[in-house]
């Protein structure tokens, strides 16, 4: 008999090649698996955020009787204020979405405070201008969204490519449709106060057909740029501008940043006038969407509007625009509170009447 051996051969050189290779089989199959389950995870956590902010918009429309308003400003130029609010509608649904706390610990004296930086340079002279400062109330006191700052899980999608890089981001949008403002200015003069807001009654197309929120990127940039030659000036004119903007949760109207930068060179002499202009522009805004869609160019410089960008490269989108995160489409919560996506396909004329409240053009099938 055969004595029995604890020895066992080594794997040849083959047959570990064969086991890496299912291996890497294996690997490849389950990784769009694990895609698409993240993916949907990441949808249903964006369906619950939307659901949420729109439980929140309703909230604060039966106690205020109006939407939330996109922009609140304080400034006591005609006596001082006590406890006024200025922000845009995220900062106003914190109360509403279980954030009291941050909203509490914004409320201090009333201030307004302005940063502009400028800077040009034309026909080679170098300008520059640059603007600080900070203006308090005292004896005012207002809750300021300027105070708050961070990140915040209802207000944003870990499938916004951007996220990361804005400090409060808010990677989703009110329907600009739906604008709202609440001014104070103290004192008891009639223009002292003034209101303005959507309220249900007034959306006569439908709740149901009147988009609320919709999903996009908390940064976007954009470029332009214009031949200016096809006007009639002379070779090598061209107009060239670029924008960066972030869309925060907590923006506030008293507190205005912006930087702009830009090169302007012009021969008016000479016949036909050179022309050459380069700028850029950067701040926050508050987090908007504009029904009527954004103009868009293809590689061949052909110009359209489309109802939203799809998944665009990040950097390279628009900041008055709806961006999907997914191949989907995009999520959209409508003012019935309900929620859903809309087609890649939607028609710009669809879109555009789910986004207007009260136009009387209800929305297609294509959607």
């Amino acid at each position: 008999m055969k004595p029995f051996s604890r020895n066992r051969s080594a794997f040849t050189l083959i047959e570990l090649l064969v086991v890496i290779a299912i291996i890497a089989i294996l690997i490849g199959l389950l990784l769009p698996a694990v895609q698409k389950v993240r993916q949907a995870a990441a949808r249903t956590e964006i369906s619950n955020n939307l659901h949420q902010l729109a439980i929140a918009t309703h909230n604060y429309h039966d106690v205020n009787k109006m939407f939330p308003p996109t922009h609140m400003s304080a400034q006591a130029y005609y006596g001082s204020i006590s406890g006024a609010s200025t922000g845009s509608w995220p900062f106003a649904l914190l109360p509403f979405v279980e954030q009291d706390a941050v909203f509490n610990s914004t409320l201090g004296t009333l201030t307004y405070s302005y940063r502009y930086s400028y800077q040009y340079n034309y026909n080679g002279q170098n300008y520059n201008y640059n603007y600080n400062t900070s203006t308090p109330y005292n004896g005012s006191t207002a809750y300021q969204a300027q105070r708050a700052r961070g990140k915040l899980k209802v207000f944003l999608n870990r499938l916004d490519p951007t996220a990361d890089e804005v400090e409060s981001p808010a990677s989703y949008h009110i329907n600009s449709s739906l604008y709202g403002y609440l001014y104070a200015y103290g004192g008891n003069l009639p223009y002292s106060n003034s209101r303005y807001g959507l309220t249900i009654e007034k959306i006569t197309d439908g709740t149901a057909n009147t988009l609320l929120f919709g999903e996009g990127y908390s940064r976007c940039g954009a470029e332009y740029y214009y031949d200016y030659s096809q006007y009639g000036y002379a070779p090598g004119s061209y107009y060239k501008w670029s924008n960066a903007y972030d869309r925060v949760w907590n923006h506030d109207p008293n507190m205005y940043e912006y930087v702009a930068n830009y090169t302007y060179q012009a021969d008016w002499n000479q016949r036909p006038p050179f022309y050459k202009y380069e700028g850029t522009s950067s701040g926050t805004t508050y987090p908007y969407f504009n029904a009527y869609g954004v103009w868009v160019r293809d590689p061949n410089g052909n110009g359209r509007y489309v109802p939203f960008e799809v998944m665009p490269p990040k950097g390279q989108c628009t900041y008055y625009a709806l961006q999907s995160s997914t191949p989907g489409g995009v999520m959209v919560a409508l003012c019935d509170g309900s929620v859903r996506s809309i087609s890649n396909n939607v028609s710009q004329a669809t879109f555009t009447a789910l986004g207007t409240p009260n136009s009387g053009d209800l929305p297609g099938g294509n959607w």
